[in-house]
């Protein structure tokens, strides 16, 4: 006995390795990995700091150094917010404007959240990102 065909599998589209959402992806994870591992060790800095200047034996003068470093890791964790949203709007092809900012900035020094991981994924995302395919594919906003 032969089967019917089925009407409905030749309307769905064959998945490619190639795409510009698989292109993007690594880019856009490496970014997000990088900023949330920044957000997380800048918050164990501030229980750290916060530990410090709260003991009993903590000297009067060396807390000022110890806010100093906790202001920087305020500065830049609210940066890596920046960068996290930008990763997400990579994933999902919202803007291609905010995309290609995220990824400049993500190559900044001294802002960057662990600079040396994120710099080879800000400069792949702009080389990713600077092909028309990939660039066709986010929406027009």
């Amino acid at each position: 006995m032969s089967q019917p065909d089925n009407p409905y599998l030749a309307s769905q589209p064959t998945p490619t390795l190639h795409g510009p959402r698989n292109r993007l992806m690594p880019a856009a994870i490496g970014l997000l990995v990088t900023s949330i591992l920044h957000v997380v060790f800048g918050l164990f800095y501030f229980v750290y700091a916060f530990s410090v200047l709260n003991s009993p034996n903590a000297p009067a003068a060396g807390g000022h150094a110890l806010l100093v470093y906790c202001m920087y890791y305020g500065i830049t964790m609210l940066y890596c917010l920046l960068l996290i949203s930008g990763a997400f709007s990579m994933m999902r092809r919202g803007s291609y404007l905010w995309a290609v900012t995220t990824c400049i900035l993500a190559m900044v020094p001294l802002l960057g959240p662990c600079y040396f991981l994120a710099l080879p994924f800000g400069i792949w995302g702009v080389l990713v990102l600077r092909q028309q395919g990939v660039r066709d594919s986010f929406t027009h906003a």
